[in-house]
């Protein structure tokens, strides 16, 4: 699957991943080596991110259960916690960087689409 801002036309993950499967492989991967270029992680649900133990900052976007982001963190740092609040439903983490350079903000329209 891959993570497309409609609202932008952008596109922001062309892999996208998830902890349901292989929960401890992906997230010591994660942890170590951060997200690689090109992918995303979908936390679902999610109300609140703690990055204990990651090496690497990440982008967090909070979304909503229409698709519709409710805050946005850009380069969030290793060793934090943040809540979600305004109805999130579910979290996006990307590589540090992609919030800014795809311009995506409170507001826009998320779409996970098959690949």
């Amino acid at each position: 699957m891959s993570v497309r801002n409609t609202t932008r036309g952008s596109v922001l993950a062309e892999n996208l991943l998830t902890l349901r499967s292989n929960f401890p492989r992906t997230l010591r991967h994660i942890n170590r080596n951060g997200l690689p270029a090109g992918c995303a992680l979908w936390i679902t649900p999610c109300q609140a991110i703690y990055t204990v133990g990651m090496r690497f900052p990440v982008d967090i976007l909070f979304i909503d259960n229409r698709g519709i982001v409710v805050k946005t963190l850009r380069c969030f740092p290793p060793n934090c916690y943040v809540e979600s609040g305004n109805g999130a439903v579910s979290a996006i983490e990307l590589p540090c960087n992609t919030i800014a350079e795809s311009c995506t903000e409170a507001g826009d329209l998320i779409r996970l689409d098959p690949t």
